[in-house]
């Protein structure tokens, strides 16, 4: 009579059969044993019966001692899904490609560095984990994986990928961050139904065109690379809700990236970009912008004029002049200006009805002009480390201030109307050449919590 064929199991029936957790008992029901799962048992080797249990289609020998795969789970001939994260296996045997039925393998945190061309046979793979491991380069056929929809490849020590890489087109969420990679191939662009997308600390100088081919991803990080512009249709990713871009080396953003009218946050740090394109007033659901450590000179016109925005950081920047347009700015709450060489503040405070905090710590500042007094809501002021000579006796217009620096300026004399301000909870008006008799006023008349003379 002919043998009945086994029969392999959808992922959902899998799911619902019993998970045995020792061979004995697995091997003590072995007809119907499709699952077992042996993690954290201090093993380093299986019985030579296992290979008995045929049935089996999923097997974890997670986090144990095992230097190299079992040949036994090599010869198990409906196998799916293999977890043997957490082991101590340098290298994967050629027979890994005698698993046609495997879609999920998982080999996290070992001490792999190469793969054997053979696992590009297992053409079922859905899932493959290979993140914490030494690998220097994938297969040249890796691309024929074909149904692959998730792979992890995090902190290894890849500095290329194959050419045909880009044949992963089913390929939803990839994860390379934390590896050497210097290139991407152009077929890069081919993968355009990724999701998410990781390349954070890698030494990438640029991005191939086809990169802005990749439409559907809402999850990308690129911090931590070595960018140097970005593809000049880059605003097709239009679903990104958060773009970091920070440490990198880019000199400027592409026009495009207005188009990416998700995006509730942007942050382009640690670059070395001289300017903002205007076309960033097109993102009108961001909320927060952070340009810190960069090369600006100048922001004026409609750049920052976005209804949404809350908090900006242009701190540690080149601005000399700050004029921007804030019509819009209803919702804005934070503006660090820190560390730049602004001497003159132009802009129209009356529509800042939210601002709370405003930084301008280290600056060239002369004097603090009255418009400040039209944001009621002002709770932090600093104003340390500038050239700041006189202050405006109604400054008691800012009814809920609490925090007012005025440290390392250029003031003889500063308003005791300061001490009306019944919400002020620290002043620092510390390092100004004020006349003696006038330091026993401030003492005397301004009644402050902290009071740093």
């Amino acid at each position: 009579m002919e043998k009945r064929k086994k029969k392999i199991l959808t992922a959902a029936e899998l799911q619902e059969q019993k998970v045995y957790t020792s061979f004995e008992e697995a091997y003590a029901n072995k007809k119907k044993a499709y699952r077992i799962n042996l993690e954290r048992q201090k093993l380093a080797t299986l019985p030579k019966k296992f290979v008995k249990l045929v049935a089996l289609q999923e097997v974890s020998i997670a986090y144990n001692q095992f230097e190299k795969i079992p040949a036994v789970l090599l010869a198990l001939p409906h196998l799916q899904k293999l977890y043997a994260q957490g082991n101590k296996l340098k290298s994967l045997p050629n027979e890994i490609g005698n698993l046609p039925q495997l879609t999920e393998l998982n080999l996290l945190a070992n001490n792999l560095t190469v793969l054997p061309e053979s696992l590009t046979k297992c053409t079922k793979l859905q899932i493959i984990k290979l993140g914490e491991n030494q690998v220097t380069h994938l297969p040249e056929q890796f691309g024929n994986l074909i149904h692959l929809k998730e792979l992890d490849l995090f902190s290894n020590q890849l500095t290329t990928l194959p050419a045909g890489f880009g044949n992963l087109q089913n390929l939803q969420i990839l994860d390379l961050d934390w590896n050497n990679l210097e290139v991407l191939p152009e077929s890069f662009g081919k993968l355009t139904n990724l999701t998410q997308l990781k390349l954070e600390k890698n030494n990438l100088a640029l991005l191939p065109e086809s990169f802005s081919n990749l439409k559907n991803i809402s999850l990308l990080k690129l911090q931590d690379n070595k960018l140097q512009k970005l593809p000049v249709d880059f605003g097709n990713l239009n679903l990104l809700t958060k773009l970091d871009l920070n440490h990198n080396q880019l000199i400027e953003l592409p026009a495009s990236i207005g188009k990416m009218t998700k995006l509730t946050q942007l942050d382009v740090s640690k670059n070395k970009l001289t300017a903002l394109p205007a076309t960033l007033s097109g993102l009108q659901n961001l909320e927060t912008l952070v340009a810190r450590e960069n090369k600006i000179t100048r922001i004026s016109g409609e750049v920052l004029n976005i209804k949404n925005l809350k908090s900006i950081d242009l701190s540690i920047n080149k601005i000399s002049r700050f004029s921007p347009k804030t019509s819009l700015l209803e919702n804005l709450e934070t503006i660090d200006l820190e560390m730049n060489v602004i001497s003159a503040i132009d802009m129209d405070f009356k529509p800042l009805k939210k601002l709370r905090v405003f930084n301008l710590t280290e600056n060239q500042m002369n004097f603090l002009p009255e418009s400040f007094l039209q944001s009621p809501a002002l709770e932090e002021l600093l104003l340390g480390d500038n050239k700041i000579e006189k202050l405006t006796k109604r400054i008691n217009r800012l009814k809920i201030l609490k925090t007012l620096n005025l440290s390392n300026n250029k003031m003889l004399l500063i308003p005791l109307s300061v001490g009306e301000i019944k919400t002020l909870e620290t002043l620092d008006v510390s390092e100004n050449p004020f006349y003696k008799w006038h330091i026993k006023q401030i003492k005397e008349k301004v009644k402050v919590k902290n009071l740093i003379l």
